[in-house]
């Protein structure tokens, strides 16, 4: 869990301070990262299941110190549920070229045998995608946004 925790931090700061689109409203950021993680799981063999992670629900703050204070990411995170441990790495490559297909740059390929760590950005929105290990020998999906305003803002 703290290897999950901790890459949760990164993804909050990470997705700050990419796009400066005032139309992005926190519910179609919402939509979005529901979209992202989703689409990606339907492009794989096997098929998982999505189990989502209560902790990646709320919207936290945004981090990046050029943005306002009171913006926030939106982001989702789903345990793949139904893939082995021996498929780890066929679904990390996968994702990956799912990922180019769609024209979203991937940045990021770090990994321990069966264990994976890609992550990626799209395009032209800038949302920041993640597909990790975390303990217990599982995989899980990620999307956070950038920085929007809360609704409560509007």
């Amino acid at each position: 869990m703290k290897t999950a925790l901790a890459f949760w931090f990164l993804l909050t700061l990470t997705g700050c301070g990419m796009s400066d689109d005032d139309e992005l409203t926190q519910v179609r950021a919402t939509d979005r990262v529901e979209k992202l993680v989703r689409d990606t799981a339907g492009a794989l063999t096997p098929r998982p299941q999505l189990e989502l992670i209560p902790v990646s629900v709320p919207p936290t703050a945004c981090l990046d110190k050029s943005e306002s204070l009171q913006k926030i990411v939106v982001s989702r995170a789903y345990w793949l549920r139904g893939v082995d441990r021996n498929q780890h790495m066929v679904v990390s490559r996968q994702v990956a070229d799912y990922w180019k297909e769609q024209g979203f740059q991937v940045i990021a390929k770090n990994a321990q045998p069966d264990n994976p760590d890609l992550s990626g950005i799209t395009e032209p929105d800038k949302f920041i995608l993640a597909l990790t290990w975390g303990s217990g020998d599982h995989i899980y999906l990620a999307a956070t946004s950038p920085c929007v305003w809360p609704e409560s803002y509007r």
